[in-house]
């Protein structure tokens, strides 16, 4: 799950040959490819749905103007940049601003506010949070070489 800017692409184990595969029994890639995008967002999304609550905000979300949940983008639409697709992730900054940013990281004079923000980090860049996406594709993948062969 290569990350940029807030992107994510196709990346698991065995993705090459299962492209190989899908192409020989004529499926089609390009839909299955959106697919797999669209739901790792779904599950990105979720995530960040219950991490971008006041609890976990500093202060307990007593400064929150709810901008920062009601921003986590939601715009499934999928970018191909030629053969290479990827699909937006995170907070629409046309909503919250740089709020998710400071929470994530910090601003120049101060740390991350608190250890519960980062949370809202992991939702988007942690590690279990890509293993969970490279499984979600691999099925994704899976399940429509199995539905093409007709099992």
């Amino acid at each position: 799950m290569p990350s940029t800017k807030n992107k994510i692409g196709l990346k698991f184990d065995g993705l090459e040959e299962m492209i190989a595969n899908l192409e020989k029994i004529q499926g089609n890639l390009k839909a299955t490819t959106e697919k797999a995008l669209k739901a790792s967002k779904e599950r990105v999304n979720a995530e960040l749905r219950q991490v971008t609550i006041p609890a976990n905000f500093p202060a307990h979300g007593k400064y929150s103007t709810g901008k920062t949940a009601q921003s986590i983008d939601t715009d499934m639409s999928v970018s191909w940049d030629g053969t290479t697709a990827s699909i937006k992730i995170g907070y629409d900054m046309q909503i919250s601003g740089m709020t998710s940013i400071f929470l994530m990281y910090g601003t120049p004079r101060h740390k991350p506010p608190m250890k519960a923000v980062r949370k809202m980090y992991n939702a988007i860049y942690g590690s279990k949070m890509k293993k969970e996406i490279a499984e979600i594709q691999r099925e994704v993948f899976a399940a429509e070489i199995r539905q093409k062969m007709g099992g």
